[in-house]
């Protein structure tokens, strides 16, 4: 079993998920350490980072060699955007700030081949070895990311008309904290009961459900919480992280 049909078992089933997310780097060796530290899901950031859709297509290559899945968050929920990460080897979208109907139900039409979606053929990585021309609609997952009051609200009605499209939720947490005007308190009460209000939701719909983290110790948090994609920091954050250490060690030398 190859990992994209690992991590889709594992999405249905609501099993743990490690998964990090690259913000600026695409130097060609991280696909394999990432995929030999044990990361299941790597997420590509075009919303917010140094990605975008035609510089990603040689690393998403070699992620695909290593089989590692990946996907993109896009810069926004339109045709262009969604369509040409796919081209270039994404195994997956996820959609930024969703909140409608509309961005759902494009996401779907510009990811999906005739007669789920309007999904143009073309590009060097749409079709894989191994697959023809519908196994696309199967083989490519749909994300949504909730960042707002207005999201989790919709939500039921997201996961009840479209539950079959839709692989996982992933939460936002500083815009979701921004948004209900806790600037960025992300530990504040409105932001953890709307947190809570997701898994709920996701729980009662038998979806994954997951979210941006800085770390193990969030992620065990909210694993008792009933989250299982642990998506957990950028390259930038793991740097730190691990300098920090290594100087408080050294810190901890004979003067």
């Amino acid at each position: 079993m190859n990992g994209i049909a690992k991590l889709k078992e594992k999405l249905a089933k609501r099993e743990q998920i490690f998964a990090s997310m690259l913000c600026d780097v695409g130097y060609t060796s991280l696909p394999n350490l990432y995929s030999e530290c044990g990361v299941e899901l790597l997420i590509l950031d075009l919303e917010h980072g140094s990605f975008f859709p035609e510089n990603i297509g040689d690393f998403l290559q070699l992620c695909n060699m290593v089989d590692i899945p990946t996907i993109a968050r896009i810069q926004d929920c339109e045709y262009h955007c969604i369509s040409k990460c796919l081209d270039m080897g994404a195994d997956g979208i996820l959609i930024p700030r969703t909140e409608s109907f509309e961005q759902v139900e494009t996401a779907i039409a510009s990811m999906r081949v005739h007669p789920r979606g309007k999904k143009g053929i073309g590009g060097r990585a749409l079709i894989r070895p191994g697959e023809d021309v519908y196994d696309i609609n199967k083989n490519r997952l749909l994300f949504l990311q909730i960042e707002s009051r207005a999201g989790i609200d919709l939500l039921p009605q997201f996961l009840t008309k479209y539950k079959d499209e839709i692989a996982g939720i992933l939460i936002g947490p500083c815009d979701l904290s921004v948004s209900l005007g806790c600037g960025l308190k992300l530990g504040s009460e409105p932001v953890i009961a709307a947190i809570r209000d997701t898994i709920r939701i996701c729980k009662e719909h038998e979806v994954s459900v997951g979210m941006f983290m800085g770390d193990s110790n969030e992620a065990r948090r909210w694993q008792a919480e009933g989250m299982n994609i642990f998506w957990i920091g950028t390259e930038e954050i793991l740097l730190i992280q691990a300098l920090n250490a290594l100087r408080a060690d050294l810190e901890t030398f004979p003067k």
